[in-house]
């Protein structure tokens, strides 16, 4: 109202859009919004909104208007065409005989929504907010369908606020009422995911999904949107949970999903990180202060995941190709490296070394020989002057690491091997770096105990399958 009491009048309607337009991508961060040169048209949009990096997902039409009559409203919706799945935000209050009701069918069944001013400010959520209400407004925004005035909006939030609780501890009332209530309010894509959110809480609290009381519609699999849903909730820190969640999720899904370095992720990881599998891993200088994410922490950037260290991060990847390798870095000396496999006890089948312009490799036939005689004969011989570039080391499951010191690189041998987590970072940076008491400490609770091998770690399992 204030915007519209501006003394310039072109002002009035710009100012409305651009406050429409913040509040909306406070509901959905992910959502691009467009402005147009039209207001209150009767077919042409006011605003567009995209979502750009999210694929297969059609722009929407957002068409504000000046009346809360069910019968104009009714009249406007007819005009639009349903696959541009119109958003109709009336500047105003619908009433106590507004279209909540009325029209909550109609606009369902021409996948469109309408909205008043007042559940348009119920629905945003302050930063403040815990998770379930802004999980809600990202949701009405994406797919919201139906009518809903201030009443039914908050109605809305807080029967999926206590699904989500009541999901999690198995109760069956409370956690079908949030199903119906998002069946009731968004399409049917974004009704599914949120219904495979909740299945999974249902799962990851201890109950069974026979007992879940809906159906899980679509392929049956985690998406990306379904994951970030999970990762970006409110903190759950039973690890139990997550170790019932993790045959749902696997490495490539979480890469696609747009999170950072949320809370849940480090519990997710926990469990993860003894059971994914990877075939490389590299070290990148960055901390003290020169990256955003702290130490200690797990964290997922442009579709890469990175554990941060204090003085340096690891990232994870699936081949050498999608390595941004760095300029060359320096080898330790071979007694240092020997001091270092020693403290960690990880064998060493493997060592090539540079001496000036010369490169002198020593093997076995899978042994250690970090400590044979003859190498010790080899390093008097060189004056204890060599520079390790290069070994094979090996890692708790009896896989061989191929450890480059020039690149801070360490790849599993043989292209299609994989290595877990755990052993695949554990082992690359016990011999890459020097590490303090405290640091190996602390890595060895990020990482926890070593995994047997896994033999098949990329298939994707069906949603809630053992």
């Amino acid at each position: 109202m204030a915007a519209f009491e501006e003394f310039d009048p072109q002002r009035p309607f710009a100012r409305v859009k651009e406050l429409v337009g913040q509040h909306l991508r406070r509901m959905n961060p992910r959502v691009e919004v467009v402005t147009t040169g039209f207001f209150n048209h009767s077919y042409a949009p006011d605003i567009v909104l995209r979502w750009p990096h999210v694929t297969g997902l059609p722009d929407r039409y957002v068409y504000l208007r000046t009346t809360g009559h069910p019968d104009e409203l009714r009249e406007d919706m007819a005009r639009l065409d349903p696959k541009n799945r119109p958003l109709l935000l009336s500047l105003g209050e619908f009433g106590e005989s507004g279209p909540g009701v009325v029209l909550q069918a109609e606009a369902s069944e021409r996948q469109s929504l309408i909205l008043d001013t007042p559940a348009f400010g119920a629905l945003l959520p302050s930063q403040e907010s815990p998770h379930v209400p802004r999980l809600v407004s990202g949701a009405v925004v994406e797919g919201g369908q139906g009518a809903l005035d201030e009443r039914h909006a908050v109605d809305f939030v807080e029967k999926l606020s206590v699904g989500v609780g009541a999901a999690r501890a198995g109760q069956q009332i409370p956690t079908r009422e949030a199903v119906e209530a998002v069946a009731s309010n968004t399409s049917r894509h974004v009704a599914d995911r949120l219904t495979t959110f909740l299945a999974a809480l249902w799962q990851g609290g201890g109950a069974t999904l026979a007992s879940f009381p809906a159906t899980i519609s679509g392929l049956g699999r985690f998406d990306e949107a379904t994951l970030a849903y999970l990762l970006s909730s409110d903190e759950i820190t039973d690890g139990a949970f997550w170790d019932r969640v993790l045959p749902l999720v696997n490495l490539p899904l979480l890469l696609r999903t747009s999170v950072a370095d949320p809370q849940n992720l480090q519990h997710l990881m926990r469990s993860a990180v003894r059971s994914w599998q990877s075939h490389v891993c590299m070290l990148v200088p960055g901390g003290d202060g020169r990256s955003a994410t702290a130490p200690w922490r797990w964290n997922v950037e442009a579709g890469r995941l990175w554990l941060q260290l204090p003085r340096f991060r690891v990232r994870i990847s699936q081949t050498r190709k999608e390595l941004d390798l760095p300029d060359e870095y320096s080898g330790p000396a071979l007694n240092d490296l020997r001091g270092r496999a020693d403290r960690f006890g990880v064998p060493l089948t493997s060592i090539r070394m540079l001496v000036t312009d010369r490169t002198i490799g020593y093997d076995g036939p899978g042994d250690d020989v970090a400590h044979d005689p003859r190498l010790d004969g080899i390093s008097q011989a060189l004056g204890q002057a060599e520079e390790v570039i290069e070994v094979d080391a090996k890692t708790p499951s009896g896989i061989i690491l191929r450890c480059i010191f020039s690149s801070q690189v360490a790849t599993a041998r043989g292209a299609r091997s994989q290595v877990p987590l755990n052993e695949l970072i554990r082992t690359t940076v016990q011999l890459m770096q020097e590490l303090s008491d405290s640091d190996a400490d602390q890595l060895g609770k990020i990482l926890g105990p070593s995994a047997e091998r896994v033999e098949a770690p990329w298939d994707q399992p069906p949603l809630f399958g053992h």
